[in-house]
């Protein structure tokens, strides 16, 4: 039996609020499936979600006006940048709360909008880019010539950042798998020669946008097999951390990647990192709410939608409380990846 008033008792609140741009994309990367998707014809225009962003500052508020401090919004996707307005204009209105607001991007559609990028009040961009070597890059993402131009474009935007003072952060994301796991010192000093603010790592999951199925890593050709390879990235990965403070993983996330390494379906039910389901709050493109990537609701507005549904009762409603319910002692291995994990373990 569900204990809905303990758990409404709670006073979490959202850590990060996720607004999907898109669900399309314009490469065809080799790790993920969601460039085969169209987006609904019901999905939200741009006023919807201002409309809701200005509504969520201001329950926030209602709250504990402390609260904004510690929420970030990450705009998603798909490609976000196949809807550049729609950024623009949902940062500007973040930094106008003094929110923090990130966006994740494969980088191809963004060499013409840098200086409207610098001024966009965005806190950070990141790149995914999950090899130094062109011909690896280029090949998992399906698009060949795309490193090379990433490259300028990160120059530029480096220089003009740095010629006129502009705060936000440039970053690299990259996927931990077998085509990197062993040259790991060569990747990160690339990028560092570069002058960029960091670099963060996630480990290989199974391609996005597709069902998981049972034993996928046993014979997924970019999944590392080899155990002394994983530990002694990770015993690097540390020592770099330590030493310079260019990986932007805390400590913790690393030693936790030890665990997801030996076994990337579930981690020991002792260690439970994942708290999506009191940190996250995720809007789809057509505004319907869950707490978790890797979960899909039946219906997907199982809990609500934006443009019909009060945002307590998208937090703290009944049905919102029995789906955090039946997550709280899950103990998926995705629990380790960065949408999902402790906020407080990702600050370390």
């Amino acid at each position: 039996m569900l204990d809905i008033p303990r758990l409404a008792s709670m006073t979490f609140i959202p850590q990060r609020l996720f607004l999907e741009i898109t669900t399309e994309c314009n490469l065809r990367c080799k790790l993920c499936n969601l460039w085969k998707q169209k987006d609904p014809h019901n999905k939200l225009n741009l006023r919807s979600k201002l409309n809701f962003l200005q509504k969520f500052f201001y329950w926030i508020d209602n709250l504990n006006e402390a609260n904004r401090k510690s929420l970030n919004v990450i705009l998603t996707g798909g490609e976000p940048f196949l809807y550049p307005n729609q950024i623009f204009k949902l940062a500007h209105l973040c930094k106008e709360n003094g929110v923090n607001c990130y966006v994740n991007t494969n980088g191809s559609l963004i060499k013409d909008k840098i200086e409207t990028i610098l001024n966009s009040g965005l806190k950070a961009l990141t790149f995914s880019i999950d090899s130094h070597i062109n011909k690896i890059h280029d090949n998992l993402r399906g698009r060949l010539g795309l490193f090379q131009y990433l490259i300028e474009v990160l120059k530029e935007l480096e220089s003009k950042k740095k010629e006129n003072g502009y705060p936000i952060e440039i970053c690299i994301q990259s996927i931990l798998g077998e085509w990197n796991i062993d040259s790991l010192s060569t990747h990160i000093n690339f990028f560092k020669n570069l002058g960029l603010d960091g670099i963060m790592f996630q480990p290989v999951q199974y391609p996005f946008g597709l069902l998981i199925p049972k034993n996928w890593y046993i014979t997924f050709d970019k999944f590392p097999h080899s155990t002394g390879k994983t530990q002694n990235a990770m015993r690097y990965l540390l020592k770099e951390k330590e030493n310079t403070g260019f990986i932007m993983n805390s400590k913790e996330e690393i030693e936790l990647w030890n665990y997801y390494f030996e076994n990337p379906e579930y981690l020991p039910k002792s260690i439970n990192p994942c708290k999506s389901w009191e940190q996250n709050l995720i809007i789809d493109v057509s505004g319907n709410v869950k707490f978790c990537f890797n979960r899909e609701l039946n219906p997907k507005n199982l809990i609500g939608n934006i443009l019909k549904t009060s945002i307590d009762d998208l937090w703290n409603g009944k049905m919102a409380l029995q789906v955090k319910e039946s997550m709280r002692y899950c103990n998926r291995a995705c629990g380790v990846m960065a949408c999902h994990i402790d906020t407080n373990l990702k600050s370390k």
